[in-house]
């Protein structure tokens, strides 16, 4: 069954289109993605952060400030 997915970690998921409703999320105000799994992994459409390996975007929103080399 086609269902829409937030893809910013916070678990978001719909039976209608729409956007991130989400409190805290970083994609919060960004469109729902259509998914059309039947097993409630959404067919890798959420994959963990390179930086930290949480739900936390891929691009911003990292808990995990990247190594600056001009701090050393």
């Amino acid at each position: 069954m086609s269902h829409f997915i937030c893809t910013g970690g916070c678990g978001g998921i719909s039976d209608k289109p729409g956007i991130c409703q989400a409190p805290v999320c970083v994609k919060k105000g960004h469109p729902l993605i259509e998914c059309n799994c039947t097993d409630g992994r959404h067919g890798g459409l959420i994959h963990a952060c390179v930086h930290c390996g949480k739900l936390c975007g891929l691009s911003g929103g990292c808990e995990v400030e990247l190594f600056k080399e001009e701090l050393i």
